[in-house]
């Protein structure tokens, strides 16, 4: 009963969401509200978007997969074209040199970027950017980069969605003792494999999740190697083929931690290894960097700054303004979803309003802020975290 009311809840708020998305876009009112936010802030708004999966098959991959991180191939183009309409879309340096106030533009501007490195990236995104000859800013954990490795929050999706089709509850599945106590926790007010994965993420270090992701897979005797081909990550050769057309490759840690879940040196560490490792790999500078989770504190953005990062990206939705932080740059992430309109299809008025952050304007969606404190101190020993993820 409770998953029909939420996705009645859902529904409705589609089509209401659908329905002033059409109203605001053909009747001008977004253009207006776009001039006077413009003018506001005295200079142009940098908008940087964040994907993930670029998808060959929407449906198949999202019943395989976190369905948030996918876009299908089709909705992708659609999305470019309306955002060339909307944007001048630029290289992530260009950006900052306007927003550092070093440059002028006469229209918006737009960056594109990808987290996480996935191959369908290079198979279903980078072939549509070429053929449109747009730059954009692969950013990639460097561990996994031509490995058959995946990312923990992949495996853990695919194991609670296991648990859910077999009817298992955080205790009934048995991994027992503290892994226990995690499922238990994240289970809590969160029922579905997506809520519950969001509080692992929040609640745990990187190891921890990988070693809960283990545990759960020999439980429920998930063959590893049965991964869609598209969330497997990309190779070498992909990551500087692209970079020669203008896809330029950023960080995103090594093990794709959540930085402010670990002590700051940790950190460091992880900062450090992901850019010697691209460097080296990619044959490239790698000065870009996105915060993974979104989650960032003033103690990584000074490490980062460091190391000689020039730039970090969060996924707080708001336009950027010239002054801007650089290590604390706004993103909105898009699905498949995020364009559908009234009827659950493309929408090109919804997009349009998405990418002129006109529901922010009228107040009606607030971003998720990731700024967190920093955590100094070393990290204790964990039996959680000692299992070897693969």
């Amino acid at each position: 009963m409770k998953r029909l009311k939420d996705q009645a809840v859902h529904v409705a708020r589609r089509t209401v969401k659908g329905a002033a998305a059409l109203a605001l876009h053909y009747s001008g009112v977004q253009d207006l509200i776009s001039t006077v936010q413009r003018r506001a802030v005295g200079g142009v708004r940098v908008l940087i978007l964040s994907y993930h999966r670029v998808v060959g098959n929407y449906p198949l991959e999202s019943d395989r997969g976190l369905p948030t991180l996918n876009i299908g191939r089709d909705t992708f183009r659609k999305h470019l074209e309306v955002l060339c309409q909307t944007h001048e879309v630029v290289r992530l340096d260009d950006a900052l040199e306007v927003l550092a106030g070093r440059r002028a533009a006469r229209r918006d501007l737009a960056i594109i970027t990808f987290d996480d490195g996935y191959r369908d990236v290079y198979e279903h995104a980078f072939p549509i950017l070429r053929e449109m000859k747009l730059p954009a800013v692969a950013y990639v954990p460097s561990a996994f980069v031509g490995t058959p490795k995946r990312l923990a929050h992949d495996r853990l999706w695919a194991a609670l969605k296991t648990m859910e089709r077999r009817r298992l509850g955080p205790m009934s599945v048995g991994v027992g003792g503290e892994y226990e106590g995690l499922l238990l926790r994240a289970f809590e007010g969160a029922p579905t494999p997506n809520k519950a994965l969001e509080l692992l993420i929040a609640d745990n270090p990187t190891p921890v999740l990988y070693s809960l992701a283990e545990v759960l897979e020999d439980r429920l005797r998930i063959d590893r190697a049965e991964a869609p081909r598209g969330q497997l990550p990309m190779g070498w050769e992909m990551l500087r083929e692209m970079g020669a057309h203008g896809i330029e490759t950023g960080a995103h840690t090594a093990d794709h931690t959540v930085l402010t879940n670990q002590p700051l040196d940790e950190a460091r560490r992880e900062i450090a290894a992901c850019k010697s490792v691209l460097e080296k790999g990619t044959g490239r500078p790698v000065r870009h960097f996105a915060y993974c989770n979104g989650w960032y504190s003033a103690g990584v953005a000074q490490a980062l700054r460091a190391e000689g990062f020039v730039s970090a990206v969060t996924t707080e939705d708001i336009p950027n303004m010239p002054g801007v932080d650089p290590y604390a740059l706004k993103r909105k992430v898009l699905w498949e979803m995020s364009s559908a309109g009234i009827l659950g299809g493309w929408s090109k008025a919804l997009a349009a309003c998405q990418f002129n952050d006109t529901f922010g304007m009228l107040a009606l969606q607030k971003p998720v802020l990731g700024a967190r404190p920093t955590r100094f101190g070393s990290s204790r020993p964990s039996d959680l975290g000692q299992t070897a993820h693969g």
